[in-house]
Formats: C-alpha cells, structure tokens, sequence
C-alpha cells in the first residue's frame, strides 16, 4: 500500500477532463506526441499480460480515403459486423440514460426528434470522424473472442487518458464498428477483427457539439459496498 497518494486532485482533473468530443481542429497532433501517447497506452492492463490489442492509426490521405470508403458503404447500406450489435442489448437504467444522452445531444444542435435529415448528418459526421485529423481503430486477432474484449476496453480507456494528459481530445466510436469489411479492404487488413475506432485531435472547443456535458448515474445507482 502507496503511503503517499499520487496527486489525487490531478488524477480528478484528467479522469473528468477526458469527453467526448464531436467537434476537431484540422491540424494533425505532432509526430512525437502521438509515439508517446500510444507508447504510454501500452501500459494498459491486460489478462496474464496478453496484450491482445492491434492498433491501426489512420491520418492523412488514407484517413480520407477511408472516410469516403465509410460515407459509400453507408449509402448502399452495406453493414458488415464482426461482433453482432443489437439496440435491445439495452436495459433498465442504461435505456434510459442512452435516451437522455441522445436528447441532449441533438437538442445542443436544434435537431428536433422528427428531423430525420438532421439525425442522419450526424451520422454521416461519424464517419467523417467528426473531422478529426486521426482515427485509432482497435482491432483483436482474427480468433478473438468477447472475453478478449475487456482488455481492448481497457488499453482504448487508458488511450484515451493519455490523450487528455497530452491535450488532445477523442471520440470513441462504436459506429465504425458497424463496417468492418470496408475498413478491412480500404486499409489492406486480410483478417483481423475490428470492435471499434477513437477519432481523435485537437477539439473545436467553439462548436456547440462539444458544449454538452453529459452526467453520470449516482455512485448508488451502479454500485454496492459488501462488508
């Protein structure tokens, strides 16, 4: 047991400062940031130290070439999963705070719930990975299984923080999980499996999108002490 705690103001400040951010600058993170932060990610836990994570950073030409690659397949409809998704995974609670959070958002944009062109130019923002300069896209080997997914969540977490120690900000994005063919094809990936993608930059910090904050549940709601 640490018998002097590690800044814990600071650890508040970074664990709370990291957001989801749906709004990017276009300038590019610098060369040497990205190699510290993703070497300071693979200090992320993992089960019996497996490390079953592959990262694909895309920028630049490709990450365009990518973006049109997403914005056709999703008008042809061509949806390609390598793990099932389903709305009615959702329970309790998580309904309703995936309501709120979807509320929120589009209400921060004048986006009323019947204005289906507005909705689906989010969507389409998605895949222009909210114009992030980058996107992280978190693959597992091809024999992955669930299991192996609690460990990419953990390495895509701590990602994410050293991102915000680093002052960039991110997205995580459940969305690109939904074409995981087309990305396989466009990036030259024969077999692995894609869970999801991190767009991340510098933030647009003048643009409504990221001016929503959204709550968490009560400490009670989600969790019990046993003594």
């Amino acid at each position: 047991m640490s018998s002097t705690p590690l800044m814990p103001a600071y650890a508040e400040r970074l664990i709370r400062g990291r957001r989801a951010t749906r709004a990017f600058l276009p300038a590019p993170v610098p060369e040497r940031t990205l190699h510290d932060i993703f070497t300071l990610a693979g200090a992320a836990p993992s089960s019996s130290n497996t490390q079953p994570w592959l990262v694909e950073v895309v920028s630049g030409e490709t990450r365009d070439r990518l973006s049109k690659a997403l914005l056709a397949a999703k008008e042809e409809n061509a949806f390609t999963f390598d793990y099932p998704y389903d709305d009615t995974m959702y329970s309790g609670n998580s309904v309703r705070w995936r309501q709120d959070m979807g509320a929120r958002m589009y209400s921060s944009l004048g986006i009323a719930r019947d204005d289906h062109e507005g909705r689906h130019v989010i969507l389409r923002d998605n895949l222009r990975f909210f114009g992030a300069p980058h996107v992280a896209l978190m693959f597992m080997p091809p024999n992955a299984e669930e299991r192996m997914a609690n460990d990419t969540g953990l390495y895509a977490q701590t990602l994410m923080l050293a991102m915000t120690a680093h002052g960039v900000a991110s997205c995580p994005q459940a969305s690109l999980g939904f074409f995981c063919d087309t990305i396989r094809e466009t990036l030259g990936i024969s077999d692995n499996k894609l869970i999801f993608g991190i767009s991340f930059g510098y933030a647009d910090e003048s643009s409504p999108r990221n001016q929503v904050r959204m709550p968490r549940a009560e400490l009670a709601e989600t969790t019990r002490f046993h003594r």
